[in-house]
């Protein structure tokens, strides 16, 4: 895979197509946004950018912000890049909250959307469940399964996202503490 920058998808005016030449150049400067393969979708409507795509690390997605926002003929920017860890994340949420696959570690891991689950799990049925609730993830490309099936079944849990904040006092160690 290459770096690769998509064209907009309509037609651009002379001024759209100066300025969609120029993102793309300073884009394709920055030298560790293009030795990571990033795909980048460029859309211009008169001086608002527009970048959509996936890039590897968190970093790239700010710093194309930063990059873009810099240059003195861009009125605006709307950043739609995904990057890698915000997949490995969403997959590890929802496999973290069905009780199939929660009891079990699985390691996630994904370049440019594409996720790779690695682990071990006691059948053939948590193995699916997994690869089934890592593609449902709309972040997702697409899903490779490097589980392997052996271990003794766990019972069945759910993890629930955290609802408490961190500004928020622990109700149990509150009322612990003599007043």
């Amino acid at each position: 895979m290459s770096w690769v920058v998509r064209a907009p998808q309509g037609a651009l005016e002379r001024s759209e197509r100066k300025l969609y030449s120029r993102v793309r150049r300073v884009l394709w400067d920055y030298e560790p946004l293009r030795a990571s393969h990033a795909e980048i979708y460029i859309d211009i409507e008169g001086d608002h950018v527009l970048l959509r795509g996936r890039v590897r690390t968190q970093p790239q997605k700010i710093i194309a912000t930063a990059l873009v926002e810099r240059m003195s003929d861009v009125g605006s920017i709307t950043n739609e890049l995904i990057a890698d860890p915000d997949v490995v994340r969403a997959v590890a949420d929802a496999l973290a909250q069905d009780e199939r696959t929660a009891a079990y570690i699985l390691r996630v891991d994904a370049r440019h959307g594409l996720v790779i689950l690695r682990g071990e799990v006691p059948s053939e049925d948590v193995q699916i469940a997994a690869v089934e609730i890592a593609t449902s993830v709309p972040v997702v490309v697409g899903v490779r399964s490097q589980l392997t099936i052996g271990g003794d079944p766990r019972p069945a849990v759910a993890l629930a996202r955290p609802s408490m904040t961190m500004d928020e006092p622990d109700p149990v160690s509150a009322s612990a503490v003599p007043a």
